[in-house]
């Protein structure tokens, strides 16, 4: 059995490219009550996320969502969002390949956040979503609690690893 002083104090774990969406214009009332049918019982405030049977919600900005599924008929899931939100002014983006997913956890995960990052990292809780920046890339961070899921540009994502690379150092030596 490993020691705890073995055990990496910060852990990056790449997660498997889900289904992912921009969800754009989903602002009002009756759209959300359209959600029903993912058993999301109404849109997640600016900041914050909401999980249902296999859709997440995410804001991240006024009347933008993006939107990860667990269901792996991208096909199927983007049909049945399209075909839930018709007659609305709603956009969606499929982003399922567009974005590199990185896990951060670990008993010095907010610190290693904190590197690169001009959020106060502490002050997230379960459900946050925050846009900005690490480093000098644009991410979206989702807060689980003690973890942290961080969605970067997939071009971007040979530098995100460059940065993580050279700053987890102090922490997993």
């Amino acid at each position: 059995m490993a020691s705890l002083k073995s055990m990496p104090s910060v852990l990056l774990l790449e997660r498997e490219v889900s289904l992912l969406f921009q969800v754009h214009g989903l602002t009002d009332v009756a759209c959300a009550t359209r959600l029903n049918a993912f058993a999301i019982k109404g849109l997640p405030q600016i900041g914050k996320s909401v999980a249902g049977n296999d859709l997440m919600f995410m804001s991240n900005g006024p009347g933008m969502w993006l939107v990860q599924a667990q269901q792996r008929d991208r096909e199927k899931t983007l049909q049945q969002l399209r075909t839930t939100l018709a007659d609305t002014d709603t956009t969606i983006t499929d982003l399922s390949s567009a974005r590199l997913i990185i896990q951060v956890s670990g008993a010095s995960g907010r610190k290693f956040l904190k590197k690169g990052c001009p959020v106060d990292i502490d002050s997230l809780v379960a459900d946050d979503v925050v846009v900005t920046q690490i480093g000098h890339l644009g991410v979206t961070i989702h807060c689980l609690g003690e973890e942290f899921v961080v969605y970067v540009l997939q071009s971007f994502g040979t530098d995100f690893w460059e940065w993580c690379r050279l700053n987890v150092l102090e922490f997993n030596v």
